[in-house]
């Protein structure tokens, strides 16, 4: 459980001020650290100990297929259960695909936006959050450079959950030119509903270091 003085960071919605735009902390950019390097953040309460998802088959990492478009966040949808288990998978594929450069397709953002983003999201208009430009990796690669996260090494670790509302972390690997970093890697909490009969995106926040999370996360059984 996080200290309520710390302020939450989502990666959106940016407040607009005049002409200026301000990032309201992208959960993202904040923590994609390299490995050792210790952020400060509110650490978790004595209460707070790792959950085990059970009744169901353990995430791959990789529900949807290996691409990084749409259709992959559509067919994990499409795929997963009504489960702790299924809700952690859709998470998943919704960070594989925010989080790359090349951005998505306008396509594929309208297709998202459409089909994969819960009525109550803070934000509906990610075609907005990618018009900004954004440095996800948050320097770790140069403005312009191709990167995504993999799951591949990654773990996850369930937050809280319900029938309907599911919380986790997700631990990623930072892809660089088509090579895996042996030391970067992500640390993002996603929040999914199930809605219209499959679970869908509603928000994301930087709760956990990447230290924190991959200490005590479970490994994906697969992963891309």
């Amino acid at each position: 459980m996080r200290s309520p003085a710390t302020p939450r960071r989502r990666i959106w919605p940016w407040i607009v001020v005049g002409v200026v735009a301000i990032i309201v902390a992208i959960a993202i950019t904040n923590t994609l650290r390299q490995e050792g390097v210790t952020t400060p953040t509110a650490e978790p309460s004595a209460t707070t100990s790792p959950s085990t998802p059970v009744g169901d088959a353990a995430p791959t990492g990789c529900l949807g297929g290996e691409a990084r478009d749409a259709a992959m966040v559509l067919a994990a949808q499409a795929e997963a259960p009504k489960s702790t288990n299924g809700a952690i998978e859709v998470a998943t594929a919704f960070v594989r695909w925010l989080n790359q450069y090349p951005y998505p397709e306008a396509t594929d953002i309208e297709l998202i936006e459409a089909e994969a983003i819960a009525s109550n999201a803070p934000t509906q208009d990610i075609a907005g959050f990618y018009a900004a430009s954004p440095n996800l990796s948050g320097g770790l690669v140069p403005d312009g450079g191709n990167y995504y996260l993999s799951t591949l090494g990654g773990v996850y670790q369930l937050e809280s959950a319900d029938p309907d509302a599911v919380t986790a972390s997700i631990g990623t690997v930072l892809v660089i030119d088509g090579a895996l970093s042996p030391t970067l890697k992500g640390s993002i909490t996603v929040e999914v509903v199930w809605e219209d009969d499959r679970w869908k995106f509603v928000s994301s926040e930087g709760t956990r270091t990447t230290e924190d999370l991959f200490a005590v996360g479970l490994a994906f059984s697969g992963g891309c």
